[in-house]
């Protein structure tokens, strides 16, 4: 297993990608959860057209992006804007990434449009590739905060569906990123999450009527803290 990969930025500055447990295997593909708000929001969206060849040259995609429209629940006060998930192949892939100059320069574009910034890596549990953002779909996001993120719980979330709802994905946080500078002790990135779940379905009715439910609302009470929200797909 690949428990640590650290990356050197600059000669005063490193990155670490840190494993939660010991049999994360960061060389397997992970999801990177970008949550948070902006304080340009044009000037976000012009660093991931900037970003995607840099992206692409690493084998890392976009594989979803929505922008928050109603929040449903928010325990503990962890609202956001915008929700960016990023596949890579495995940790070094986004080694590659930040150590490539074009992608320094214009990660400078990123540090000035962003606030209130969350970030993680996770490993997926249930995936639903085939739905792209043509589709007209609705979408919902829940992330929550629970020491439980073993396959059991995902699967409780996949018996609540019904014939109308779909997981577009879900995933377990792995792994956190850490920044360091010289010889001080690293320091973690912000992470407000331990699992997310995406649903999708024909119409927004649907998810409302999953989550309204007395078992989904049931489920919420296992789970440490939660948010919730209906959110547009962009990408």
């Amino acid at each position: 297993m690949t428990n640590d990969i650290t990356c050197s930025i600059s000669t005063s500055s490193k990155v670490l990608i840190k494993a939660n447990a010991a049999n994360v295997d960061l060389n397997e593909p992970l999801y990177a959860i970008n949550w948070f708000s902006t304080k340009v929001e044009w000037l976000y969206h012009l660093y991931n057209f900037m970003a995607a060849k840099s992206l692409a040259k690493v084998g890392g995609r976009a594989f979803f992006k929505a922008k928050i429209t109603k929040t449903v629940l928010d325990e503990k006060n962890v609202a956001r804007d915008l929700i960016l998930i990023v596949r890579y192949p495995g940790g070094q892939s986004f080694k590659a990434l930040l150590q490539t100059t074009y992608f320094k320069i214009v990660s400078i574009l990123r540090i000035m449009a962003v606030k209130d910034f969350s970030f993680g890596f996770t490993q997926q549990r249930i995936l639903n590739d085939a739905s792209s953002v043509n589709d007209g779909l609705c979408y919902a996001v829940h992330h929550f905060k629970s020491s439980k993120t073993g396959d059991s719980l995902f699967s409780k979330f996949n018996d609540l569906l019904g014939d109308k709802v779909r997981v577009k994905y879900a995933g377990a946080m792995v792994a956190q990123l850490f920044s360091q500078q010289n010889s001080d002790p690293p320091k973690q990135v912000p992470n407000l999450m331990d699992g997310l779940v995406l649903f999708e379905s024909d119409t927004e009715l649907e998810i409302s009527r999953m989550l309204d439910s007395p078992a989904y609302k049931s489920l919420i009470q296992e789970l440490e803290s939660s948010y919730i929200g209906h959110i547009k797909r962009t990408l």
